[in-house]
């Protein structure tokens, strides 16, 4: 598992707008390019905060990521994913 891949992912998806619309458009081809295994990009398309942070990834790029591209972007449920034990299990 590569802690340095997946940051590179959401730094991208938090500070570049064509990075964010590629994502949108095709989240697996998108992950592809950046070279994260399978498990890495279901932690990233599922938006599973709680095993990001399990895996090391930074707060402040699971935060940045969550804001601008989560389907609900409210400090309240990035909080809620981020303490779900159950996602962190997988």
């Amino acid at each position: 598992m590569s802690t340095h891949a997946m940051e590179s992912v959401l730094y991208d998806l938090g500070v570049k707008r064509e990075a964010r619309a590629a994502f949108g458009e095709d989240a697996a081809a998108f992950l592809k390019r950046y070279g994260v295994d399978a498990r890495e990009a279901a932690m990233i398309s599922g938006f599973d905060m709680a095993a990001l942070l399990k895996a090391g990834v930074s707060p402040l790029l699971t935060y940045g990521f969550w804001m601008m591209n989560a389907p609900v972007k409210t400090r309240a449920a990035y909080l809620e994913r981020s303490r779900s034990t159950t996602a962190a299990q997988g």
